[in-house]
């Protein structure tokens, strides 16, 4: 359990990114939004949609748009948040090194496996990592749900661009995914 709290894996294999991304996944899914994020420099490039929406595009469309659009305003986000840790932003940092093999799909296996909103998992994420989640909840999230197009998400249908959409969902036989006391 305490591996997947902070992300696991010997160093180096991008274990600091992946609490990062859980903290802030878990933050968007969270019904209260946590403290104010660090502030980050402004993206030299704003988000912009896709031209049609996400799932008429093909393969190459996708890339292209990722290449102009994702890649620049998610780089200068996580950057202008962590200029070290992220000086090195590339495709990989999210959808991991495997990226190819599985054709770039979403939510990536590399990422930290998130927890449901109040559960135990998700309040200790956010507790021990309230910056990160602050900076994916106000940031990074609206950024990329704007950037593929995607819908605002509604807790009632579960539907919609969540923290979901890039991480993969805690197994609800987890422990830490029972609701918090």
């Amino acid at each position: 359990m305490r591996s997947r709290l902070r992300g696991g894996g010997p160093p180096g294999d991008g274990r600091a990114m992946r609490s990062v991304l859980v903290a802030i996944v878990l933050a968007g899914c969270a019904g209260a939004p946590p403290r104010a994020a660090p502030s980050a420099s402004a993206s030299s490039t704003a988000p912009a949609p896709p031209p049609r929406p996400w799932a008429e595009l093909d393969h190459q469309e996708r890339a292209a748009h990722m290449a102009r659009h994702v890649l620049p305003v998610a780089g200068d986000l996580f950057r202008g948040w962590q200029p070290e840790r992220y000086r090195d932003f590339s495709c990989e940092t999210c959808h991991g090194e495997e990226a190819a093999s599985r054709g770039f799909a979403m939510p990536s296996p590399s990422l930290v496996a998130l927890y449901p909103t109040g559960s135990i998992g998700q309040r200790a994420l956010v507790a021990r990592n309230p910056d990160a989640a602050a900076f994916m909840f106000r940031q990074v999230l609206p950024a990329m749900r704007t950037m593929v197009g995607g819908a605002e998400y509604d807790p009632a249908t579960h539907t919609g661009f969540s923290c979901y959409s890039c991480h993969p969902r805690a197994a609800d036989d987890d422990p830490l995914s029972q609701p918090a006391p």
